[in-house]
Order: structure tokens, then sequence, then C-alpha cells
């Protein structure tokens, strides 16, 4: 599991910024798939770390990480979205434990709950 985490959060977190998503209204260029994903500014790294049934679904409704970005002043053109595609959504549990590692060994700010350790 240490493993799989690890190769996500070096997808998400070294993808270099101008591969990553760029902000839209609709996120049409985001797969409507399960994955982990991350809101990263072009210099500060990391802000937000999560995990969705549908990439494309959670972007297209809002999401906080964007609304403390504005507040927090960052261009939008500093803010993107680094992603990786999830294949075994049927099993939740592993989503989360994955999530919870990579969130407790990043912590990234936006973030205001991080899972402790079990």
């Amino acid at each position: 599991m240490q493993i799989q985490a690890r190769r996500i959060l070096d997808a998400i977190a070294f993808t270099p910024f101008e591969q990553c998503q760029p902000l839209s209204r609709e996120f049409a260029n985001l797969p409507a798939r399960p994955g982990i994903y991350a809101i990263r500014h072009k210099t500060d790294g990391l802000l937000y770390i999560g995990k969705t049934k549908s990439l494309r679904g959670r972007f297209s409704g809002g999401h906080k990480a964007f609304l403390w970005a504005w507040l927090d002043k960052y261009r939008d053109e500093d803010v993107r979205i680094a992603m990786q595609p999830i294949y075994h959504w049927e099993n939740p549990a592993l989503l989360l434990e994955l999530e919870a590692i990579i969130l407790r060994s990043t912590e990234p700010p936006y973030n205001v709950q991080i899972p402790p350790d079990r």
C-alpha cells in the first residue's frame, strides 16, 4: 500500500506544472473516472489532495480549494489540477487508506482534516 501511495504521490506532486490541467468552467479535459487529485500552485506546490468517483464531476460542481486560493490571492494561471486515475474504485477502503497515507506524508495547507496514522 505504501508503494502504491508513493507512486500516486509522485505522479500528482512531480508532474511538471505545465502538464497539469488548467482551471476552466467545464473541466471538459478531466476524465469522468475515479482518481486521486491535487490542487497545485506553480511555486507553492500542493495546496489540497482528495479522491473522487469522477474527476470531472468533482470540479464541475465547484471546489473549496479554488475559493481558498482566490482568498489567498493566487492568480488563476498559477493554480492547476494534477490527477492520477484509479482503476479499483470498487474498494473504497483502499482509496481511503491511499488518500490518508498521501495526506499524512504531505499535509497540504487546504486539507483541514488529515487522518491520524493507525
